[in-house]
C-alpha cells in the first residue's frame, strides 16, 4: 500500500493519517477488552478474544512507533523497508481485531 507512493509529501500525509487511525484503533481495542470482560460470562473463548484484542492493540501501538521512525527517515533509502513493516503490522493488527470481533459475536449468540 504505502510502498507505491513515490512523492515524499504524499507519503508523509499517508503516514500521518495511518498514525491517527492506529492510535484510535489501539484505544478501541483496549476498550473492547474491558467491555468483553464486563458483558460476557468468563469462559475460555472470551479469553481468546481478550488476547486477540490485546495483541491488536499492541500491534497498533507498534505501528505508531514505526510511523514516528519512518517520518524521521523519510528522505532515507530505507523508507521502503519502514513502509513495508508498517503495512504488515497494521494488516496483522486489523486482522486480529476482526477475528476477535467474530469470536465475541460467536460467544454472544
Amino acid at each position: 500500500m504505502l510502498k507505491n507512493v513515490n512523492n515524499k509529501k504524499d507519503l508523509q500525509q499517508f503516514l500521518l493519517s495511518i498514525l491517527s487511525t492506529s492510535g484510535t484503533l489501539a484505544g478501541l481495542s483496549l476498550a473492547l477488552v474491558g467491555i468483553a470482560n464486563i458483558k460476557i460470562a468468563s469462559t475460555k473463548i472470551e479469553s481468546i478474544a481478550d488476547d486477540l484484542f490485546l495483541m491488536s492493540s499492541i500491534g497498533f501501538l507498534v505501528v505508531c512507533y514505526l510511523i514516528f521512525f519512518a517520518l524521521r527517515h523519510l528522505q532515507s533509502e530505507n523508507i521502503e523497508k519502514w513502509t513495508n513493516a508498517i503495512d504488515i503490522v497494521f494488516l496483522l493488527s486489523i486482522t486480529c481485531l476482526v477475528v476477535a470481533g467474530f469470536v465475541v459475536v460467536y460467544t454472544v449468540f
